[in-house]
């Protein structure tokens, strides 16, 4: 009787918790795959920031994030966290600010890109007439924002700070010719990732 009691307590230390759950989402992205066939969907997705530092606005820190597949062609990308203290950036004394690329991953290799949308979040009020308004085209509420980046035939006031940051000449203008507008529909607008990666 004591061996059946035992292997009942060991059996019941099992994890009542699956370790997978990542916690529930701050902000909720939808969205659609474009391009992509039944045998070859996305299985994740995830946020690479752009650290604006350098000349090469691609190589900030990656944050994967759970994707769950709405069939036939949806998808919906939970944000779990903040982004991580080395993708802020920002302009003497104003709110940090957290810019990123959205992304379709399988098996942890990216697949897909929402082209020319982006992820930001503002960790602070901004004030209406901040280099962070000129950068934001407004001044946003504290937190998650969906984003479309624009091409710029010039530098605006708030790219050539960064530009001007990183050295000043060419290399450091041309990745920041553009300019962030923000969605009519904010968080909730349907976002278009489509194959392959950029």
């Amino acid at each position: 009787m004591r061996q059946v009691v035992a292997l009942l307590f060991l059996t019941a230390c099992d994890a009542q918790v699956d370790t997978r759950y990542a916690g529930e989402p701050l902000v909720r992205v939808r969205g659609t795959a474009i391009g992509f066939s039944p045998e070859d969907l996305a299985d994740g997705a995830a946020v690479r920031w752009n650290p604006q530092r350098g000349t090469d606005l691609t190589v900030g820190p990656m944050t994967v994030l759970p994707m769950e597949p709405l069939p036939p062609s949806g998808l919906s990308v939970s944000v779990v966290a903040t982004p991580p203290d080395d993708a802020y950036f920002g302009f003497d004394g104003e709110p940090a600010l957290a810019e990123g690329a959205l992304l379709l991953t399988q098996g942890g290799t990216v697949v897909g890109t929402a082209i020319d949308m982006r992820l930001v979040f503002i960790d602070g009020e901004v004030a209406p007439d901040s280099l962070t308004a000129a950068y934001l085209g407004g001044a946003l509420a504290p937190g998650f924002h969906l984003y479309i980046a624009r091409p710029t035939a010039e530098l605006t006031d708030a790219q050539a700070y960064f530009a001007m940051r990183c050295g000043g000449g060419g290399a450091c203008r041309a990745p920041r010719l553009y300019k962030l507008v923000a969605t009519p529909s904010d968080l909730a607008t349907q976002v278009q990732f489509f194959r392959g990666s950029r």
